[in-house]
């Protein structure tokens, strides 16, 4: 995928959505789980590969989330501007996903309790 301009969707969207999921427990504290969603295999694989990278090592490693969130800052900047394969883009937006769950988790127990 390539595009000619920045685009926001890609970058706001997977960090708002963790942002947000990670904050539900705190503003609603029962909701029931969301059914599991069909899309690309590629694209998916990639989103999870890119989910288990920055999950894992959280437990061995507690600043991981640090450089979660700053490697995918630094792939925001400049992954719009080539063509790479769906898996790429789903480790993207996996890694952005992840990104909003940690700041979303910290807001939640800092802020909203």
């Amino acid at each position: 995928m390539k595009w000619d301009e920045p685009p926001l969707w890609p970058v706001a969207v997977p960090s708002l959505a963790g942002f947000a999921a990670a904050c539900i427990p705190y503003v609603f504290p029962k909701t029931p789980q969301p059914e599991p969603t069909g899309g690309r295999a590629e694209l998916i694989l990639g989103a999870n590969i890119g989910m288990f990278f920055a999950f894992f090592p959280q437990a061995i490693f507690f600043v991981w989330f640090i450089i979660v969130i700053l490697l995918w800052l630094a792939q925001s900047m400049y992954v719009w501007r080539r063509n790479y394969p769906a898996f790429r883009i789903g480790t993207w937006i996996g890694l952005g996903a992840v990104s909003g769950l940690f700041i979303g988790g910290l807001f939640g127990h800092l802020i909203l309790v």
